[in-house]
């Protein structure tokens, strides 16, 4: 039997101590700063980026608002997994003296998309961002792209325009890039302390706040803190530890509104109240752990005397930029001009400053607490003020047809799978235009989860001499159809997709062949000279079982 030595032990032991003290006395001498100043009656505080047991949360709608009352918070923003996820887009309700605001997460081709202030479609939300986007924005809502810069799902496509923003701090993305030490540490640290131990888990973000910047050069986007909260840690498939808790979630990020009408009895008016100063930019992300921002605020005069509010812009460029701080500890402001450092303020006590303002630019705000341990992660983080701003970025859109596809009748065939149906009929117009009359009724089978109606034409073509396709629709309710085409070699055959809208009106849509997707077969640009079959479809990925409809399309062609 082998003898353990007793001074070997001992050492072990002693080591053990050491390293548990080191852990837990940080823990007891971290306290968050002093701020006895109300909320402002303007200001309405709250949380952004709830998971519930609509999708991956642990917890229901109810726990999420018991916690966020219990820290007198006004409202929280839900964002479930789906495309949108039904049941908590329609949760906004009022709950705990709390406002739930019902949204989604959306999983798109290049990524998260977290939305709110949409209506609920009768059909599936498209997988491409920029279609997704557009009904969002179309719908008065807002949209984040989540976590931009994520380890494990990362946003891909920045061609996209027109959303609300991006998440320049996502906690749970942050946390999966911290250190093994800090990872290990946490969960005794979390025990004790919380506050402390979600703190060290965060970085300054720096890649974010560089690409946010690089936004607000091309137009108007606002950035946000996002708590990416699921109420759990997931360690394998069975295992998984009920923390970071709703509630301790809650004392890490807030977002501060400003409002511009009272908040009312009915939820979806209060709702539109807080997503309309969303959409405004009219906003500032805190990290409440480090200290609550009650009484802080920013605003622009111009030299007219004109108050512009953070997220709007002025055609002036001399002005100066107000900021209260009404606090009894220190702060380091770093006022950033088109991403660069404008102005330092070291070490301010002052609770009223202004910066003189004379040239044109995005003007923002990073605000440190100077004496705190996490004073390297911006306490504050303030929406921009676009001076001198216009708006130089508009797409030239390419919409002369070429060519003409569909120039006779019977150009394409009805196929479905054996429960839905499809029917297709040709007419002119008095103009003689050929009308293609797309007729369909969509049923799912019981022993398959996918159902299809589409008109095809399986004949070969080269396209290699064109840039996408252009063609008019309508249809007798606003839904989502696809366009489809596939090229097919001896070897291979590779299936290519990108979604449509299509309503009452005709419209006219052109979707470049860069811009398809690849949905079976190797991941490649198509050749477009070897194209196997092009379709027009509707199936269980835009559409619901029952789903019917009539689409008419026109002037189908290529430019």
């Amino acid at each position: 039997m082998i003898k353990i030595n007793k001074k070997i032990i001992k050492y072990i032991f002693f080591c053990f101590i050491i390293i548990i003290i080191l852990i837990i006395f940080p823990i007891f001498s971290y306290h968050k700063e002093i701020n006895i100043n109300p909320l402002q009656s303007f200001y309405k505080k709250g949380a952004y980026h709830m998971h519930s047991i609509f999708s991956d949360g642990k917890g229901t709608i109810y726990d999420i608002t018991k916690a966020a009352s219990q820290l007198k918070l006004d409202f929280v923003i839900l964002t479930d997994h789906g495309e949108p996820n039904i049941k908590a887009s329609k949760s906004t309700s009022w709950l705990s003296d709390v406002l739930l605001i019902g949204g989604s997460e959306f999983s798109l081709n290049s990524g998260h998309l977290a939305a709110i202030g949409y209506k609920i479609p009768e059909y599936i939300f498209p997988p491409e961002p920029q279609q997704s986007i557009n009904e969002v924005i179309n719908d008065n809502g807002v949209c984040f792209i989540s976590h931009p810069f994520d380890d494990k799902i990362p946003w891909t496509d920045w061609d996209i325009k027109d959303f609300t923003g991006i998440e320049v701090l996502n906690s749970y993305s942050s946390a999966r890039k911290t250190s093994i030490l800090n990872l290990l540490s946490f969960p005794l640290q979390y025990i004790f302390n919380s506050n402390y131990a979600l703190l060290k888990t965060i970085q300054y973000p720096e890649e974010n706040i560089k690409k946010f910047d690089y936004l607000c050069s091309t137009g108007k986007y606002y950035g946000i803190y996002a708590l990416d909260c699921h109420a759990k840690l997931p360690i394998s498939k069975k295992i998984q530890f009920n923390f970071p808790s709703y509630k301790s979630m809650f004392e890490i990020f807030n977002i501060y509104v400003k409002i511009d009408k009272e908040i009312e009895k009915d939820p979806y008016k209060s709702a539109s109240t807080i997503i309309s100063s969303l959409r405004k930019g009219a906003f500032f992300s805190v990290i409440e752990a480090i200290a609550p921002a009650n009484g802080f605020e920013t605003y622009f005069i111009t030299s007219n005397r004109e108050r512009i509010e953070m997220g709007s812009s002025t055609d002036s460029i001399y002005g100066k930029i107000v900021f209260k701080l009404p606090f009894n500890f220190e702060t380091n402001i770093i006022i950033k001009r088109d991403g660069k450092v404008y102005k330092k303020i070291q070490n301010n006590l002052k609770h009223r400053l202004e910066i003189y303002v004379k040239k044109p630019g995005v003007y923002r705000a990073e605000i440190f607490v100077t004496n705190n341990k996490f004073n390297k992660i911006p306490w504050i983080f303030t929406n921009p003020f676009f001076i001198g701003y216009r708006n130089k970025f508009q797409e030239k859109i390419e919409t002369n047809l070429k060519k003409s596809l569909v120039d006779r009748e019977g150009f394409f065939k009805i196929e479905s799978n054996r429960l839905s149906t499809g029917d297709l009929t040709y007419n002119r117009n008095s103009e003689g235009e050929l009308i293609t009359i797309f007729k369909f009724n969509l049923q799912k089978e019981r022993e398959k989860n996918d159902f299809w109606s589409v008109i095809s034409n399986r004949n070969r073509f080269d396209l290699s001499r064109f840039k996408g396709f252009l063609f008019k629709t309508r249809s007798n309710k606003k839904m989502r159809f696809w366009i489809e085409f596939r090229t097919k070699t001896k070897s291979s055959e590779t299936w290519y997709r990108h979604s449509f809208l299509s309503d009452k009106e005709w419209k006219k849509t052109q979707i470049p062949f860069d811009k398809f997707y690849v949905i079976f077969g190797n991941k490649r640009a198509p050749e477009l000279n070897n194209i196997s079959s092009i379709f027009f479809s509707i199936n269980n990925a835009n559409a619901f079982s029952g789903t019917e409809g009539t689409i008419y399309l026109k002037n189908i062609g290529l430019y």
